[in-house]
């Protein structure tokens, strides 16, 4: 099981709060040790002995963590709400929870969103650095997916999706599903809900990142290579442990979704939209789902008030490099007290 991480996240929750199947386990109860072994790792139990090869060994490797972080400790049960802390390089304590720890804690999204358009500029400067890591790093593979989210707003996706049902995210992206072609690349896939996407792709920066990726082997159009030289896929939980590790705060792909939903549905009031409808649509169209969909999951309730308002505050931009005039405009809006949700 991987696990989020990233810098801590403010417990709001009480333990009785936790959601259902887990157990509240913080890093101050005893854990499994990790210790460097040849080029690899060993892992010490509680009890002091040496953790063998099988189930519970895949786990804690399967969390990803970076091997440059010191003082790791690692929950021994596999439904602890946290999952792992360590010391990154700047000794600052990093952790990485259960999934269904930080997707309750995600229900926090909108909360947040101004937060995000203030971390974002520092997001995608840190993909830009990650991405000249070049192929097979899995900095790389991780920045490759955030851009692909961040300039096509696609969901991140999930093999168990794709299995059930054929629907294809950022991680689950075959090969084969992009095509070069003269007028650049295309991306044919099926979506949740059984949607089909035909997407031509004309941003150079987001070409040349694919075209580096599908040149790696493996099933997956993103992927990265372990130290034994094997294709490894990325994992939902990974992405969202990187975001909100250079997000420094509980981001995920979904907080990307929202906040192009929320732009989109911004920039549709901006240009003349005066009704839910109208900007349920735009938000709809951004990101490839319904507008019912869109209107209650991904358009932050400051921007619907606009319809309800019939009227566009006057807000002065934020001036903050690294975000779009219209994003700009938008971190205005949702930190501005005369139009609250």
């Amino acid at each position: 099981m991987q696990a989020a991480y990233g810098p801590q996240m403010k417990m709001r929750a009480a333990p009785e709060d936790l959601p259902e199947g887990l157990c509240f386990y913080p890093d101050s109860r005893p854990g499994i040790a990790r210790r460097r072994c040849g080029r690899g790792f060993s892992y010490t139990l509680p009890d002091g002995t040496t953790l063998a090869r099988g189930p519970e060994r895949a786990r804690i490797e399967a969390l990803g963590i970076p091997p440059a972080y010191e003082e790791v400790w690692i929950s021994p049960r596999e439904n602890g709400h946290l999952q792992a802390t360590g010391l990154d390089a700047r000794t600052r304590k990093q952790y990485r929870y259960h999934p269904l720890w930080s997707e309750a804690r995600a229900a926090e999204k909108f909360e947040t969103l101004a937060g995000f358009g203030h971390a974002l500029p520092r997001i995608r400067r840190a993909v830009t650095r990650d991405l000249a890591e070049g192929p097979g790093e899995i900095s790389f593979a991780l920045a490759a997916a955030v851009l692909l989210i961040d300039r096509l707003a696609m969901r991140v996706g999930n093999a168990a999706y794709t299995q059930a049902n054929g629907s294809y995210g950022a991680l689950t992206l075959r090969r084969r599903q992009m095509r070069l072609c003269e007028d650049g690349l295309r991306l044919s896939y099926t979506a949740k809900g059984g949607k089909k996407i035909r997407r031509r792709l004309t941003d150079r920066k987001l070409l040349k990142v694919l075209d580096q990726a599908r040149d790696l082997p493996g099933a997956e159009l993103i992927t990265w290579i372990d130290e034994d030289g094997a294709p490894r896929a990325l994992g939902s939980d990974q992405l969202n442990a990187y975001l909100s590790d250079l997000g420094q705060g509980n981001f995920t792909a979904k907080t990307f979704r929202t906040w192009s939903g929320s732009l989109a549905a911004f920039e549709a009031a901006e240009a003349g939209g005066r009704t839910i409808k109208a900007l349920s649509g735009a938000a709809a169209a951004r990101l490839n789902n319904t507008p019912t969909v869109a209107r209650n999951s991904y358009i932050h309730p400051k921007v619907i008030a606009l319809a309800e308002a019939g009227r566009l505050p006057d807000l002065e931009p934020v001036k903050l490099r690294g975000l779009s005039a219209a994003e700009a405009r938008l971190l205005a809006l949702l930190e501005s007290p005369e139009t609250r949700g």
